[in-house]
C-alpha cells in the first residue's frame, strides 16, 4: 500500500473503532461501573500513602484495605460486562462504599465514599435503550383494491370512476333475462283500460 492508501485507512479504522466503542459504551451501564472503579482505586491508594507521616488501616494485619477495593473495583467490571445484573452489583457497591467509612481511611478521606455512592447510584439508574419499533405494513387485499378501482368487475377505473356500466354488468344484465316491467323495444304503448267501446248502431 502506498502512503496515500495509509493515510486514508487510518482515518477510517480510528472513526470504526471510536463507533464501535461508543456502541458498547450506550449498551451498559459505563460510567456508573467506571466512577464505582475508581472508587476502589481511590481507597486502596490512601492505604498506600500517609497523611502528614500518619497512616489509617483498620482490621485484621490491614485486611479490609485489599478487600474493600477489590469489592469496589469488581462490582465496576461486572456492571460493565454483566449490565444484566447490575441492580445487585450496585447494592453490593453501595454497601462496600458505606462500610468504607468506618473500615478503610474515612472511606479514602471521603473521596472514594462519594465515587462509590454515585457510581453505584448511577449503575442502578440506568436503563438500557429501548430497541426500535420495526414498523411493518401489512399487505392490502389485492381483490378489495381492484373492487374499489373497479378493476375487479372486469372495467376500467375510469369507468368506475365516471359511474358507466362496464361490460360485465351488461353481460350480466342480458343473462338475467328482460325485465317484466319494462316494455320491449319497439312495442307500442300499452292499451289503456279506461278506453271507450266503440258505439254500435
Amino acid at each position: 500500500m502506498t502512503d496515500a492508501e495509509l493515510q486514508q485507512a487510518r482515518p477510517g479504522r480510528f472513526r470504526l473503532a471510536r463507533d464501535g466503542f461508543r456502541h458498547w459504551r450506550r449498551t451498559r451501564p459505563f460510567w456508573g461501573g467506571l466512577l464505582t472503579g475508581l472508587a476502589g482505586l481511590e481507597i486502596f491508594g490512601t492505604t498506600q500513602m500517609s497523611l502528614a507521616g500518619l497512616s489509617f488501616q483498620t482490621g485484621p494485619t490491614g485486611f479490609l484495605s485489599w478487600l474493600i477495593p477489590a469489592i469496589l473495583v469488581t462490582c465496576g467490571l461486572l456492571m460493565w460486562f454483566k449490565p444484566q445484573h447490575r441492580a445487585l452489583y450496585a447494592v453490593v457497591a453501595a454497601v462496600t462504599a458505606l462500610f468504607s467509612l468506618i473500615g478503610v481511611n474515612l472511606g479514602g478521606f471521603f473521596f472514594g465514599l462519594i465515587l462509590g455512592i454515585v457510581g453505584s447510584a448511577l449503575g442502578y439508574a440506568w436503563t438500557p435503550e429501548p430497541a426500535p419499533a420495526v414498523g411493518r405494513a401489512e399487505p392490502e387485499d389485492d381483490a378489495t383494491t381492484r373492487e374499489s378501482t373497479g378493476e375487479g368487475r372486469g372495467g376500467s377505473p375510469d369507468a368506475a370512476r365516471d359511474g358507466s356500466p362496464d361490460e360485465a354488468t351488461t353481460r350480466r344484465d342480458r343473462a338475467a333475462g328482460p325485465d317484466p316491467d319494462r316494455p320491449a323495444p319497439g312495442a307500442g304503448p300499452a292499451p289503456s283500460g279506461s278506453s271507450r267501446p266503440s258505439s254500435t248502431s
